[in-house]
C-alpha cells in the first residue's frame, strides 16, 4: 500500500486524481484551510496528517507567514518548494516521532480516515499542546469525489472480471470487443477504459504467451490505482456511520463540531471535523456537538 501512495504523490496528475470529478473543490478547501489558519496563535506549530503533496499546507502557509507545518506521511511524498513546510516520509500517524506537547494545531485534508484512528488519536492526545486545535476534512460518501472514483473503481473492476480476461487470453477478438463496448456504455467519460478498448483488441491478435504477457502487464500496471481506489471505498464516511466513526477521536479530544463543507450548489464536499485537545483530566467536554445540522 505503501508503494502505491508513493506512485500516487509522484505522479504529475495527482492534483487532478485527488479531485477526481470534483474540481471545484479546490477553492472550498483552501478557503477553509484560510479560515482555520487565520484563527491560530502567532508562530503556532502546526502538524498536518497525511500531508501528501502538502496542499492543506501550503493553503495555511499562503495567509500566514509566522506559521510552520509539519507534514507526515507514510508514502514518499515530495518535498516542500516552500521553507515554512516540512514534508517527512515513511512517517505513519499511528506512531509519530514528536515530543509531547509538540504542536498547537493539526490539520488533515483526506488523510486522517485512512490511518487506524484509535491509534491516531492517542497520538494527537500526546503530541498536542494544552489547548490546542484540530481541523479535518474527511472523505463524504456521498460526495461527487467518493463517487467519481468508486465509478473508476468498479470500471477496473470490470476489466479484470474473468470473463474478460478469459476472452482475451483466447484471442476472441468478437467477445472482446462486445465486452469492451458494454464497458464503455457503462464508463462514457473514463479515458482508461477507452484507451484499453483501442488497445485490447489489437493485442488479442497476438500469440497466446504474448497475450499472457499483456494481460499480466496489465494487472501490474493497474494495481496502485486500485489499492488506492479499495481504500477510499472502505475509509469514506457515511451520515449513518458518522457517531460510531467518531468514537476513537471523541476518547482523547473533544470535538466542537462536526459539519459538511459544501459546494455552492450544496452538494457535499467533505466531512469538516473541528475540535480540540482535552485537558489531561479528561473531564472537559464542553462545547462539544454531534449534530451535523451546523453544515456550511
Amino acid at each position: 500500500m505503501q508503494d502505491a501512495w508513493t506512485a500516487f504523490w509522484r505522479d504529475p496528475a495527482t492534483g487532478l486524481q485527488c479531485i477526481r470529478g470534483a474540481p471545484d473543490i479546490a477553492q472550498a478547501l483552501r478557503a477553509h484551510w484560510s479560515a482555520f489558519a487565520g484563527a491560530l496563535a502567532p508562530e503556532a506549530r502546526v502538524l498536518d496528517l497525511g500531508c501528501g503533496a502538502g496542499a492543506a499546507a501550503g493553503a495555511i502557509v499562503a495567509v500566514r507567514r509566522d506559521l510552520r507545518v509539519t507534514g507526515v506521511d507514510f508514502a514518499r511524498v515530495p518535498q516542500a518548494a516552500d521553507a515554512r513546510i516540512t514534508l517527512l516520509c515513511d512517517t505513519p500517524m499511528e506512531s509519530l516521532p514528536f515530543a509531547d506537547a509538540s504542536f498547537d494545531a493539526v490539520v488533515s485534508q483526506f488523510g486522517f480516515e485512512y490511518s487506524r484512528t484509535h491509534k491516531t488519536a492517542n497520538q494527537l492526545a500526546r503530541v498536542l499542546a494544552p489547548g490546542a486545535r484540530f481541523s479535518f476534512a474527511v472523505h463524504h460518501a456521498g460526495s461527487s469525489v467518493v463517487a467519481a472514483n468508486r465509478a473508476r473503481l468498479n470500471a477496473i473492476l470490470s476489466l479484470q472480471r474473468q470473463d474478460m480476461q478469459a476472452a482475451f487470453l483466447a484471442g476472441n477478438a468478437f467477445a472482446l470487443d462486445a465486452k469492451l463496448s458494454s464497458l464503455q456504455r457503462a464508463h462514457p467519460g473514463d479515458t482508461l477504459v477507452r484507451e484499453l478498448s483501442r488497445i485490447l483488441p489489437l493485442r488479442a491478435k497476438a500469440g497466446s504467451r504474448e497475450r499472457e504477457a499483456a494481460w499480466s502487464a496489465l494487472g501490474v500496471a493497474l494495481s496502485p490505482e486500485l489499492a488506492i481506489l479499495e481504500a477510499m471505498d472502505a475509509c469514506c464516511v457515511a451520515p449513518e456511520e458518522l457517531e460510531g466513526w467518531l468514537g476513537p477521536l471523541r476518547q482523547s479530544c473533544a470535538v466542537t463540531s462536526t459539519a459538511i463543507l459544501r459546494k455552492p450548489d450544496g452538494a457535499p464536499i467533505a466531512w469538516q471535523i473541528d475540535g480540540m485537545k482535552r485537558p489531561a483530566s479528561g473531564a472537559c467536554r464542553e462545547g462539544e456537538t454531534s449534530s451535523v445540522g451546523n453544515e456550511r
